[in-house]
């Protein structure tokens, strides 16, 4: 989970940067919208590597 989280952020940032620089509107809003997809894809792929190395053992 950890690689998936460090390859949808790359590209995440690379969609974003290039919509920066496109001049149709239609096409800045798809990719702009297609990064912000893969960089939140790398939010829950980064929650779900680290939840399961966290764990709380509760002894009585």
């Amino acid at each position: 989970m950890k690689i998936l989280s460090i390859i949808s952020y790359i590209v995440g940032f690379i969609l974003l940067i290039i919509s920066c620089f496109t001049t149709a509107v239609a096409t800045t809003w798809w990719i702009g919208g297609i990064a912000v997809v893969f960089l939140i894809l790398g939010c829950i792929f980064q929650f779900n590597s680290t939840k399961n190395r966290s764990f709380i053992n509760h002894r009585r």
